[in-house]
């Protein structure tokens, strides 16, 4: 079988993508659950409270959160109210939209490419395991991107652009300001390429691109409005809160060169490929439309000092074009399959491996005796700080936290998140597992310390000794 043949890259990213959406609990970012899917259980009743500075000050879009809504609310009027069943229905959702995403980019740059580089250029874009990871994320990030990906790809598929192809892309792009304001310089960045690159008329780039682009962003206003109960300007709110007042520089800064730090640490043997074509690429073809987009993206982002590559997301895809309309597919055939080889262990390990594991313990609990009162013991870690359940919506019902040392019971449960925690308990009393985030034969490697900086989350019921 040719694993390069199209049906078989299609029905291989397809899986893929839905084992990652099965398995793939939980978050790449807490944003990701606290600012989308609990905005989204919230307007579907199974979250009371939201409470954080960010909702307070108005930063954060309400489009996402609605979308969510839109794709759960049938679901909740079924009868499904449990918060990971509906998260797992977000996921799969999040994951056709990347499905379809990858497969149109893949498609629509057809054009570029010889029939050699081409069949290489599908397979990388179809399973490449970062893009496969991002696709089922239920973030801003994620969508955000795709639907900027999907306007480039309107643009580009032909060499003439139609001016449907400039309505439907800029209605694209508007959305995708309103799901992530930051994409807005990617829309001005490829809007003055139609215009001084592609010679698109001043008349068509202002009504029919321009126009739509104005048009997805007021649709985006709609959803704050809804969401907040009044007339809010979140980018305003955004740029005031996060950069006049560097509120986002409490999360943790590094320096301009943060980026290429973090994509080496992420991207692994990748990341060099990528980070040295792009430099080429961008250097002897400066005109292209992946050059004038990719620079003031990269330039906006190194200059702020809060980085995560969560951020510069979209520059993903533009690397991977430019990777393969750069090099010769034939000459360097051997290399190219090696690291497809490479890239498949690695997607194995991502469509199995959950996104945040302590999600897995909460899920185990909340259907731990669910009809019961259940009492947890907690106690203090070695910084002095008790455990907590602090996502609200994945809590189970009639649960109790109790923080004290002192045990008056013979027998009890107690609920731990390190190990050294977990050890000591053991030790002290007598000690079942009913959970634990690793099997047990795994914990007893520790390489690199791997356990002291893991989470690990343990249910027991204990007695005393």
């Amino acid at each position: 079988m040719n694993i390069f043949a199209q049906k078989n890259i299609y029905l291989l990213s397809f899986t893929a993508i839905m084992l990652t959406a099965l398995f793939s609990v939980g978050f790449l970012h807490p944003d990701e659950q606290y600012y989308t899917l609990d905005f989204a259980f919230s307007k579907l009743g199974i979250l009371e409270h939201l409470g954080t500075w960010e909702l307070d000050s108005k930063i954060r879009p309400w489009t996402l959160p609605y979308f969510i809504t839109f794709i759960l609310y049938p679901f909740k009027v079924a009868g499904i109210n449990n918060p990971f069943t509906l998260a797992t229905i977000a996921r799969l959702a999040s994951g056709l939209l990347g499905f379809y995403t990858l497969v149109k980019f893949s498609n629509s740059f057809r054009r570029f490419f010889t029939n050699d580089t081409f069949k290489y250029f599908q397979s990388f874009s179809l399973l490449f395991y970062p893009l496969i990871f991002m696709s089922v994320r239920t973030s801003s990030d994620n969508w955000a991107t795709c639907f900027f990906v999907l306007a480039l790809a309107r643009l580009l598929k032909d060499a003439e652009i139609k001016v449907r192809d400039l309505v439907i892309s800029g209605l694209l792009l508007g959305l995708s300001f309103s799901l992530r304001h930051q994409t807005g310089l990617l829309s001005l960045s490829l809007g003055l390429w139609l215009l001084y690159k592609k010679k698109v008329s001043i008349r068509d780039w202002f009504l029919n691109f321009s126009f739509f682009i104005l048009l997805g962003v007021l649709i985006g206003f709609g959803f704050d409005y809804l969401g907040y109960g009044e007339l809010t300007l979140t980018p305003l709110n955004y740029l005031k809160e996060n950069l006049i007042e560097d509120k986002i520089s409490g999360f943790g800064v590094m320096p301009w060169w943060g980026y290429i730090k973090l994509s080496l640490k992420s991207l692994h043997l990748f990341s060099l490929p990528l980070l040295v074509v792009s430099c080429v690429y961008i250097y002897k073809k400066r005109s292209s439309f992946a050059s004038w987009v990719f620079i003031p993206f990269l330039i906006f982002h190194s200059s702020i000092g809060h980085k995560e590559l969560r951020f510069i997301y979209p520059l993903l895809f533009l690397t991977l074009f430019m990777l393969f309309h750069f090099i010769d597919a034939k000459k360097y055939h051997k290399v190219l399959k090696t690291f497809f080889v490479i890239n498949f262990i690695f997607l194995i390990g991502v469509c199995f491996k959950p996104a945040y594991t302590p999600l897995k313990f909460y899920q185990f609990l909340y259907n731990f005796k669910s009809n019961e009162q259940l009492k947890l013991y907690t106690f203090k870690d070695r910084k002095g700080v008790y455990p907590d359940l602090e996502m609200l919506v994945y809590k189970r019902p009639k649960t109790q936290l109790i923080q004290s040392d002192q045990i008056n019971e013979n027998e009890f449960y107690t609920f731990t998140t390190k190990y050294s925690d977990f050890e000591l308990i053991n030790t002290k009393y007598k000690c079942s597992q009913l959970y634990i985030s690793y099997p047990s034969w795994v914990l007893k490697f520790n390489p690199f310390n791997w356990r002291d900086r893991s989470n690990i989350w343990a249910l027991s019921s204990c007695k005393l000794k």
